[in-house]
């Protein structure tokens, strides 16, 4: 039978074809040992490995009879079934060359549905873990970066995978606070006059706020934080509250006097007591609203002007004009420049220009009074 047979040399370089194409040989070569069974007499297969050290050939000597019946029964040339021999005897008895070990890999693909920062795509990966995947898909992703799954889960064909990015911005803004009006009692004014002492000013609150973004769309704001950075300042409108003199005649007014037990009763019936008096003429005089005097007290009606060496400032006085005019309870608080070139007592504050020409020039009686409250100049 040797005598048949036929040599063929194979080179069988060390390549990563035979690697690749390890999957399918071993495949075959399971079906033609099927056929290669004692009982199957019709096939008689010898196969020698001889190796050669030229060029790292190796030589493959085969049964042609044998591959002729392999080829009828596999439609194979014998060249493929000498092929498919020599591979799957060299795989399963791990014969040949030493080193030259066939080295059988097979990879499973999955298929992803990705959706990659609102980004929709789908691709074939080799099945392993998700970070596996990605690395293989070449994404990387950073700390803004959410994934709907571990990166330690595996991959399965359909998987969807969804990753969104995420950042945050802090937002500052400020808003206007509004002042508040408040009103203040004030006798430099009739009854029905106003006037602004102090302007209101707005202030200003500022508001910082956290907003987050998921893929560039805004999804969530948290404040946090709202404080007044710059207080408002309240409006202040002073009211009047003294009532209009249009006759200075007012003889209803009646104050009566008790010399000996230096006491007078006022206008309203109260006894008080007083430690002297003081008779001379007096003049008039009128500021604006919120105007100050000597003493820091505010002009308005029953702060008086005085010579502080002849009436020290603070003291409380009851004024009553020789004519019965009732100026009432006044308080010693400012002084001016006719204490030195007049012989005036007193300078009387009144609230209007008008009112001051009304009273003019007259003699008055300054009674200086004894434990009275300066509250009482705000009662005439």
């Amino acid at each position: 039978m040797s005598s048949q047979k036929q040599k063929k040399q194979y080179a069988l370089k060390k390549t990563a074809a035979v690697v690749i194409m390890g999957s399918l040989i071993l495949t075959a070569a399971l079906s033609v040992a099927a056929f290669t069974k004692p009982n199957e007499s019709n096939i008689e297969t010898e196969a020698q490995l001889a190796a050669t050290d030229n060029n790292s050939e190796e030589t493959v000597e085969y049964d042609a009879e044998a591959s002729l019946s392999l080829s009828n029964a596999f439609d194979m040339t014998a060249n493929e079934v000498s092929m498919i021999e020599n591979q799957s005897e060299k795989a399963a008895l791990g014969q040949g060359k030493e080193g030259s070990d066939v080295e059988i890999n097979i990879q499973n693909w999955v298929k992803l549905e990705i959706d990659l920062r609102g980004k929709k795509i789908t691709k074939d990966v080799p099945e392993g873990t998700v970070a596996d995947a990605l690395a293989y898909l070449n994404i990387k992703t950073t700390k803004n970066d959410k994934l709907s799954v571990a990166e330690n889960l595996q991959v399965t064909d359909g998987m969807k995978l969804e990753i969104v990015e995420i950042k945050t911005k802090t937002v500052k803004k400020t808003e206007a606070v509004a002042f508040k009006t408040v009103e203040k009692e004030s006798s430099t004014l009739y009854i029905g006059e106003t006037s602004v002492e102090t302007e209101g000013v707005e202030g200003e609150r500022t508001i910082v706020t956290k907003e987050t973004y998921e893929n560039g769309e805004k999804t969530d704001t948290e404040e946090v934080s709202n404080e007044i950075t710059k207080k408002p300042v309240d409006k202040v409108v002073l009211v009047g509250t003294a009532e209009k003199v249009n006759d200075f005649n007012n003889d209803g007014d009646k104050v009566s006097v008790n010399s000996s037990g230096n006491t007078i009763t006022d206008k309203f019936g109260n006894e008080i007591s007083y430690s002297y008096c003081l008779s001379g003429p007096a003049t008039a005089y009128y500021a604006d609203a919120g105007a100050g005097t000597a003493t820091g007290r505010l002009a308005r009606y029953g702060v008086v002007a005085v010579d502080p060496d002849e009436i020290p400032y603070g003291s409380i006085l009851y004024i009553v004009s020789d004519d019965g005019f009732v100026y009432g309870y006044a308080v010693a608080g400012d002084t001016g420049g006719f204490i030195y070139y007049t012989d005036v007592l007193v300078d009387l504050f009144f609230p209007t220009y008008d009112d001051c020409c009304n009273f003019g020039l007259r003699n008055v009686n300054v009674y200086v009074l004894e434990g009275v409250s300066e509250d009482m100049t705000y009662c005439n």
